[in-house]
């Protein structure tokens, strides 16, 4: 690697356009990218448990809760208390929230279209394919460190 370039300089580069560019196509259905994955979750498995979002977005229960806290109050998720567990929940698109879903998937197909402009289809097929080889690293070295912080 020339000059020891940085993986992460570049990935939180892309994080941060990512983020700019739906914050602002976002705006018009008072979202940010904060709740597009949650909402992105629920196109594919709707009326999931809310700590299964979590667990599928390797986020935290907390975040989790105020990002599905600000979908209810926009109306386009409700949650339903699960009878076999009183203190768990169900998570469900409302028709406000399902109507999203032709719009979000054109958004990031549209964001992804720009981010491989210029590549061949093997490139991008490569690109998918390191990117993922570098989420399943990020997440065994996140399974390594809670093993040794609940030793």
């Amino acid at each position: 690697m020339k000059n020891h370039q940085s993986i992460s300089r570049f990935l939180s580069c892309l994080y941060r356009h990512t983020q700019m560019y739906f914050d602002r196509q976002l705006g018009q259905y008072e979202l940010s990218y904060g709740v597009l994955s949650f909402l992105m979750v629920l196109f594919h498995h709707d009326g999931i448990h809310q700590e299964e979002i979590s667990r599928k977005l390797s986020i935290d229960k907390a975040t989790t809760t105020r990002a599905i806290h600000k979908l209810i109050e926009s109306g386009y998720v409700r949650r339903e208390t699960d009878p076999a567990d009183r203190r768990a929940y169900f998570i469900y698109l409302t028709d406000k929230g399902l109507a999203l879903k032709p719009e979000l998937t054109q958004l990031s197909r549209d964001w992804s279209a720009q981010l491989s402009s210029g590549f061949t289809s093997e490139e991008k097929e490569q690109i998918f394919q390191l990117l993922e080889k570098m989420s399943y690293n990020s997440a065994m070295l996140k399974s390594i460190h809670n093993q040794h912080t609940s030793d």
